[in-house]
């Protein structure tokens, strides 16, 4: 994908992004547009060789050449008499060159970027309700939503990278929004997509083993995770949890100002809960002498932590408590993410998008303090876990759930079993899990075993759709089938006198069944 925006009448110097690197066959090189990918190539761009899982972008420069590319940027020397560019990472230097013909954006912006192993996308969505609160403008970049400015794309089709996130900010600026908060995977970090973005405040939620597939090592990353650190201004600020064991790891290595958060270890901002029911949580948030009461629907101790961390940020912003204790509040729901579903059944149900153990055993414990009953796990396999992880899931399920139930996160034709063995190589007793490869069937056996005060957890697919049916082609998420199958068995009150809850989006149970 090409970012193409004109600055000046000649185009942008490349000396004046990439001072340090080497040119080759020119004194300099002028340029109004870029590319990474050689097919994408046109008129006068100027080709960013980048080196992928894929390919290797070095091997295809003829062919960017051939397209109409008039310089090269390069990690090696190249056999062509086109001006070229070496600079020691080519993925660091096509984030900056995005940065800089977008128009430097984030310099425009009160910026934040939110990295961890879990909390990520709600803690970033609780930021943008404490600024809204405070009557700013804030735009927001997440795996579920991308707003820049009126702007609101619900579910992102793309995963971020360089020149689609300086379109994005620079949105932003054109919609004169005031802030951008950007949610950060490390797989982004370690792809370089913020090179070029200079941070104001930086939170990382925590760090745990994840990801390990892409990253191949747990030092690989931490470092990944530090890169965010790294894009801080000269007056940025960090925002890092002192409850997460690698803190002590992350303050050796930064050199910027930090404002820590906690419910167990000292802290800068802390909480104590109060009071937790299946609905709702009360929790108080002390920040030196000061200190405010929290009720929000959204219940757990992540969430408590995800709301700290939106806390720090407004806090080092210069807004006030209070606002910041209304900011949180009005996040009511979040998709995906711990989302409860009520329609009138004597259970409690909930989806939520947790995929990895920890995840897993995080949404399970919180349940398990608000339940009376069993509560029911349905954990699921997809191409992104690798063989331990999927031992791992077996182990948390068995020993934290009351009831397990193994499924797919799609429900293509073609089974492959192998997956869900994997997971009951880490039951001791295998027996007591039961495999129902449909995932919409796995959904409806566990609802329909349920007993009054059980709680029945969907997990693996959170706001995505895992299908689509129909003659009209209904992208279908475990939310639609769990009010699917409890409008049908479980409601209380005739349909017509329920409140508007989407109904017209609810297919009918008889849908999926065959």
């Amino acid at each position: 994908m090409s970012t193409q925006t004109v600055n000046t009448n000649r185009g942008i110097r490349l000396r004046d992004i990439i001072p340090e690197a080497k040119l080759i066959n020119s004194n300099d090189v002028f340029f109004r547009s870029c590319c990474g990918l050689w097919k994408d190539c046109e008129q006068d761009d100027l080709f960013v060789a980048i080196v992928d899982a894929e390919q290797d972008g070095h091997e295809f420069t003829s062919e960017a050449i051939d397209r109409g590319a008039a310089a090269i940027v390069t990690e090696r020397l190249l056999t062509t008499d086109k001006p070229q560019c070496i600079v020691n990472d080519s993925r660091e230097a096509y984030g900056r060159i995005c940065q800089a013909l977008a128009g430097q954006p984030s310099q425009h912006l009160t910026t934040v970027g939110v990295t961890g192993s879990d909390g990520k996308t709600v803690t970033s969505h609780l930021i943008r309700s404490v600024f809204r609160q405070a009557g700013l403008k804030p735009g927001l970049v997440t795996s579920i939503e991308v707003n820049c400015g009126e702007n609101r794309q619900a579910i992102p089709d793309q995963e971020l990278n360089p020149p689609r996130l300086a379109e994005q900010l620079s949105q932003m600026v054109l919609a004169n929004c005031t802030n951008a908060v950007m949610e950060v995977p490390s797989v982004a970090l370690a792809k370089r997509c913020l090179a070029g973005v200079s941070l104001d405040v930086a939170v990382v939620t925590n760090i745990r083993q994840k990801n390990l597939n892409f990253h191949g090592s747990t030092e690989n990353y931490r470092r990944a995770k530090m890169r965010l650190l790294s894009q801080l201004k000269q007056t940025g600020l960090a925002v890092l949890n002192s409850d997460d064991p690698t803190t002590h790891f992350l303050l050796e290595k930064i050199n910027r100002p930090v404002l820590t958060i906690g419910m167990k270890q000292e802290a800068e901002i802390t909480a104590r809960l109060i009071e937790r029911s299946p609905s709702e949580q009360t929790f108080m948030i002390c920040a030196g002498s000061e200190s405010v009461p929290v009720r929000t629907s959204i219940i757990g101790d992540q969430h408590i932590y995800n709301c700290l961390a939106a806390a720090a940020v407004g806090l080092s912003t210069g807004l006030d408590l209070t606002t910041i204790a209304k900011g949180l509040e009005s996040t009511d729901t979040i998709p995906g993410r711990l989302e409860r579903i009520e329609c009138g059944q004597s259970f409690g149900v909930w989806v939520d998008s947790a995929r990895s153990p920890s995840q897993l055993a995080t949404a399970i414990r919180t349940l398990k303090q608000v339940t009376q009953g069993n509560v029911w796990c349905i954990c699921s396999t997809d191409e992104g876990q690798s063989k331990v992880q999927r031992r791992r899931i077996g182990e948390v399920v068995e020993r934290a759930a009351d009831r397990a139930i193994i499924t797919r996160a799609s429900v293509t034709p073609e089974i492959d079993f192998e997956p869900t063995h994997q997971v009951l190589d880490g039951f001791e007793e295998p027996q007591n899990a039961r495999l129902i490869a449909n995932r919409f069937k796995a959904i409806e056996w566990a609802l329909q075993k349920a007993k009054p005060g059980d709680s029945v957890l969907v997990t693996g697919c959170g706001e995505r759709p895992f299908a689509i049916i129909g003659e009209h082609n209904w992208t279908i998420t475990d939310r639609d089938v769990c009010q699917a199958w409890l409008f049908d068995h479980a409601s209380v009150a005739p349909l017509a006198e329920k409140p508007d809850l989407g109904l017209n989006q609810i297919f009918n149970i008889d849908d999926y069944r065959n």
